[in-house]
């Protein structure tokens, strides 16, 4: 769910298992405990219904993982499926990335009932992403009557589907349409509360952030109309900006803590958890997995360096720059999350990780 969000696919089982060997050279991470949350915030350590105070109901925690599918003509069971299938048990839900809202108000379909099939006999909730396709936004969230024809395909798909909610990520939203994003949520919300379906609105961070970016989310106003607010804490390098970490840490805890404060409280919630990389060239970044990282380091014999203040592996080779996400970094990051306690996190994306990061979502961040 990032801009320009596209990887490559991992097609090779026997790469991956090359990588794991040499993984010692990028790793080191901790398996301990996550700390305990911090004062005042909600503890659903012993009792994931309530916080300390008894006045605030928790969610049951969310981990969820989300699915893109597969390069145009290649299998259904290539992509994010294989990490799905694996590392189901430590997930409770999945965000297909299949749906497009456009400017005639229908919504454009790739799902595959594959996926659809496996996700439901692996016992997954399933929250599909609603994407806004280019050049629809103006008339999508400025038009009264595409917005609520766009609304009522949305609901009479979630009801045909039986889908358990839907996660509304509209970006590359101008500020200028933070009004109408307000409105088209308060007008979905409703409609979605009575079939007692989950809503979860994707959004901008908002700390350090440009503001033609993030402008549009008005946290306050969205908390009222979902029932979570997933931030997207990652890219804060992209694929056309210098070179730089995906998630510093100390952006990544700011952004963590606006969220809760201007959200209504970490019940309000999910963190955005980011899996892949980019090798840039300059100020033109192509997306890469873990996999693609470590692979390239190996091939043009590069130190894999990792930098404490940020939180972040990386390297060089030729005229490139790598940074990327492993375990040691993702540890880090579910350390942070922990001590604020919010609903849930969301990974950005399956397959695009390093397999051992799921023992320590399942050691730091457990579902419940």
């Amino acid at each position: 769910m990032t801009i320009l969000r596209y990887s490559k696919i991992l097609t090779s089982i026997v790469l991956l298992c090359f990588v794991i060997m040499v993984v010692g050279l990028a790793g080191g991470c901790s398996n301990s405990p996550a700390p305990k949350p911090l004062p005042g915030m909600p503890d659903s350590t012993d009792n994931p219904g309530v916080n300390g105070t008894g006045n605030i109901m928790m969610p049951p925690r969310m981990i969820i993982g989300y699915y893109e599918n597969p390069w145009p003509g290649t299998p259904d069971k290539t992509g994010s499926f294989p990490s799905m299938k694996s590392f189901a048990k430590s997930m409770t839900g999945v965000g297909p990335f299949w749906y497009k809202a456009t400017k005639d108000g229908t919504v454009e379909a790739k799902d595959s009932q594959l996926v659809y099939d496996t996700a439901r006999d692996l016992k997954l909730k399933m929250y599909p992403l609603i994407t806004n396709k280019t050049g629809s936004t103006e008339e999508l969230l400025g038009n009264p009557e595409v917005r609520s024809k766009a609304i009522d395909n949305i609901v009479k798909l979630v009801q045909e589907k039986q889908y358990d909610g839907i996660n509304i990520d509209f970006e590359l939203l101008p500020p200028a349409q933070r009004d109408n994003l307000t409105s088209f949520m308060a007008e979905l919300y409703p409609k979605m509360q009575g079939l007692n379906k989950t809503v979860i609105i994707s959004v901008f961070p908002q700390v350090d952030v440009a503001e033609d970016v993030s402008g549009a989310y008005n946290y306050p106003e969205l908390a009222k109309n979902a029932d979570f607010l997933q931030i997207m804490t990652y890219d804060n390098h992209w694929s056309t900006s210098n070179a730089g970490p995906i998630a510093p840490i100390d952006w990544y805890e700011k952004n963590i803590k606006y969220a809760i404060d201007n959200c209504g409280g970490p019940h309000k919630v999910i963190i955005g958890v980011g899996l892949y990389g980019y090798d840039w060239v300059g100020k033109e970044g192509e997306t890469i997995t873990y996999v693609d990282a470590i692979v390239r380091a190996e091939q043009h014999d590069a130190k894999i360096m990792y930098d404490e203040t940020v939180q972040a592996p990386h390297f060089t080779y030729k005229d490139h720059e790598v940074w990327f996400e492993n375990d040691k970094s993702i540890a880090a990051k579910l350390d942070i999350i922990a001590k604020y306690n919010p609903a849930g996190i969301a990974l950005w994306r399956l397959g695009q990780e390093q397999p051992e990061v799921w023992s320590l979502i399942d050691s730091k961040f457990p579902k419940k």
